[in-house]
């Protein structure tokens, strides 16, 4: 009768030990309340959406027949906003739905994917695009849409994902990058890869120059502006993640996602390099950015058993981190969107 009471106990300690470490209420409160602050902000909350506060009336009123015949790209927010515009004239009704189209895919994968909560949101809100949200509502959707490409990828459905990219280019022509996530997932860069990888980086990165100038060619004339700011903060940190996400893990316990979202990462480095040359180069890895809150800690839990002490330490510290570096960033109003402080609609 003791020995069962005492294993009765442990396994209620463990059970609840289980229980706390895979519960995702935090994902759930978070997102709700985020996609509550999208779907109920005004128009002076992002630099974008008085802008799209404009344009809402104006593809509203145009016909199906001429959105689709008229216009060679991102039609797709077109055709949308034509949709809602029907059933409501109210502009916020239209952020409304666009709140739940971008937040939902975002949601479900970061609760079906975290392994740790408090760092997946605090990595989110530092490094990954959480501003972006409040004001480029296309792409915000693009971005969205990627998350399905994502699965796609990884459930090897092709049809499947060519549909998904495609889709994802009509709210923006930058989703484009998004058709390099079925090779990146079928890829296995290893550490014996480094030796090769690390090389092409490196030229990459001392010959930046000339290849952004030639990719400009194919790029709208509107693009040839200045360089990112803080481009180089966040590069600094993607290669610090990098770094970890190599040296801490033991590669026999890493699956095929999590050597997916490495490969990634490598790319966003890369897609980086030329954002110290190029805004644009930033907007583009907003898609890839979406993966290190979730590779983060995939990589801590995989660690080497000699890395246990230094793994548990560095997800206290990455999160303590990055929530004062956000909270920093909001009281003092440290960004270009125009988010901080949140106004809703009915301070308009």
């Amino acid at each position: 009768m003791l020995a069962w009471g005492i294993s009765s106990k442990y396994r209620f300690t463990i059970n609840k030990r289980v229980l706390y470490e895979t519960s995702t209420f935090p994902i759930d409160l978070f997102m709700l309340l985020y996609m509550l602050m999208l779907a109920l902000r005004g128009l002076m909350c992002g630099s974008d959406t008085a802008r799209y506060a404009v344009l809402y009336p104006i593809y509203g009123d145009m016909s199906y027949a001429k959105i689709i015949t008229g216009y060679d790209f991102e039609r797709g927010f077109m055709l949308l906003a034509k949709f809602v515009y029907q059933h409501s004239r109210d502009f916020q009704v239209f952020l409304c739905v666009t709140a739940v189209i971008c937040v939902l895919p975002l949601w479900y994968f970061y609760k079906k994917e975290s392994e740790n909560c408090p760092l997946t949101i605090a990595l989110f809100l530092a490094v990954a695009p959480f501003m972006m949200y409040f004001s480029g509502i296309r792409q915000s959707i693009a971005m969205s849409i990627g998350i399905l490409c994502w699965y796609a990828a990884k459930n090897k459905k092709p049809f499947l994902f060519i549909v998904s990219v495609l889709v994802a280019i009509q709210f923006h022509t930058s989703a484009f990058i998004l058709a390099v996530l079925y090779p990146l997932y079928g890829a296995k860069i290893t550490k014996n890869w480094l030796f090769v990888v690390v090389p092409l980086m490196a030229a990459v990165f001392l010959f930046r120059v000339p290849i952004f100038n030639f990719l400009l060619r194919f790029l709208w004339e509107e693009y040839e502006i200045t360089a990112e700011t803080g481009a180089s903060t966040t590069l600094m940190l993607l290669i610090i993640f990098a770094v970890y996400s190599y040296l801490i893990p033991d590669d026999t316990k890493l699956e095929r996602d999590v050597i997916a979202m490495r490969n990634i990462l490598l790319l966003s480095i890369v897609i980086q390099f030329f954002a110290l040359l190029h805004p644009l180069s930033m907007r583009m890895n907003y898609y890839f950015l979406l993966f290190v809150p979730i590779l983060i800690p995939k990589i801590a839990a995989r660690c080497k058993m000699r890395y246990h002490q230094v793994s548990k330490l560095s997800v206290v510290v990455m999160t303590a981190y990055f929530l004062y570096y956000f909270v920093n960033k909001m009281v003092k109003d440290i960004d270009s969107l125009n988010i901080f402080p949140h106004i809703p609609f009915w301070q308009n």
